[in-house]
């Protein structure tokens, strides 16, 4: 397995720091085939979108609650 350069990471932060393009890339990425860390990066990049977005859901069901 060929590790991942200085430079390839420079292009994926810029590519993952573009709104809308970077949600379309992680999800190729983590479901493509290569090389490893970069996968398990963009696999790890979804979890926390998952998370975040159940927080979400959680805390605003919560205000809706206590706001009644």
């Amino acid at each position: 397995m060929e590790p991942v350069g200085v430079w390839e990471w420079f292009w994926l932060m810029l590519l993952f720091s573009i709104p809308i393009v970077n949600l379309i890339a992680i999800i190729i990425f983590a479901l493509g085939s290569g090389k490893p860390s970069v996968v398990n990066l963009c696999r790890a990049f979804l979890l926390w979108a998952l998370v975040g977005v159940a927080l979400t859901i959680v805390f605003s069901i919560l205000a809706s609650i206590i706001s009644m």
